[in-house]
């Protein structure tokens, strides 16, 4: 016996390759941008100036936001509501639906506000946030995968007296057509009289056509 279990939330492996791509070139345009910008600067005619590269890795991490905004609406409608409707790694999700807020709205911040007077401190709710951020995408896979459930589920014979199978009792039976019995009734000829030639009646059984 067998009872239904919700089957796992898991990504169609097109899907998940682009999930992982997008996150993967956020993270690492982001973190290229941060080594250039900190440790990479060049030499140039009045002293230190920045990498030739250093403003295509922030172009790059720009564009990878907003890819990002995409595909967060593609996981939102099925991946994220079936699990929370489910109960299944809701902990985890939601920091990562904050996290993911939290690095958007601060990535906005830094485009539009950012001024001499925040640019010590700004910053670094970004990306000290967004550095961080693949240890919690791991922790949360990780997690989704130790309590991924199993289509099917052997129940105990403990658990058979919740639902026992029904009886048949004389009033079920009773109720039942008996379609032999009225197939019998349907097909059978009632004898009919023959008269002879002397007068005398004898039965004959005629058929009918069928």
């Amino acid at each position: 016996m067998y009872k239904h279990l919700p089957l796992p939330i898991r990504f169609a492996k097109p899907h998940k390759r682009v999930l992982y791509a997008v996150f993967a070139l956020l993270w690492l345009s982001g973190a290229l941008w941060l080594g250039f910008h900190y440790f990479l600067r060049v030499p140039g005619e009045f002293g230190e100036t920045a990498h030739p590269l250093e403003i295509w890795w922030l172009r790059l991490h720009g564009l990878m936001g907003f890819a990002m905004l995409v595909v967060i609406g593609s996981v939102l409608p099925i991946h994220t509501r079936r699990a929370w409707h489910l109960h299944k790694n809701r902990g985890t999700g939601f920091m990562m639906q904050s996290v993911l807020l939290w690095l958007s709205l601060t990535g906005y911040a830094l485009y539009y506000f950012a001024t001499d007077a925040n640019a010590v401190w700004l910053p670094l709710l970004h990306w000290v946030v967004g550095l961080a951020l693949p240890l919690l995408l791991v922790l949360h896979i990780r997690r989704g995968r130790a309590r991924s459930q199993t289509v099917f589920k052997p129940v105990s014979d403990s658990d058979t007296h919740l639902n026992p199978p029904a009886s048949p009792t004389p009033f079920s039976v009773a109720s039942q057509p008996n379609t032999a019995s009225s197939a019998e009734r349907k097909n059978h000829v009632p004898p009919q009289t023959e008269t002879g030639a002397s007068g005398d009646s004898r039965h004959a059984l005629v058929q009918r056509p069928r």
